[in-house]
């Protein structure tokens, strides 16, 4: 085998790795992407989450104190 034809193997070999590569990056950007796209999903949900949680504590706590008054106001009556 001849130098050229040894160098044409060569510049082959690296243009078929040259394309697995790039089509291995192309399918890992996709994974990044994907994987970044649920974790704002993630977050979005956790806030949504934390101002239901906030909410319904506001809440609790004002029924809290409603029964307190009520109970408050009954043991006064008795």
């Amino acid at each position: 085998m001849d130098s050229y034809q040894e160098l044409e193997l060569v510049v082959d070999k690296m243009v078929e790795e040259f394309s697995r590569i790039k089509k291995e990056n192309e399918q890992l950007w996709k994974q990044v992407q994907q994987s970044q796209q649920k974790l704002e999903e993630a977050e979005l949900k956790i806030r949504e989450l934390e101002l239901r949680l906030e909410s319904e504590s506001k809440t609790i706590s004002s029924l809290i104190k409603r029964v307190k008054v009520s109970l408050d106001e009954n043991s006064k009556k008795t």
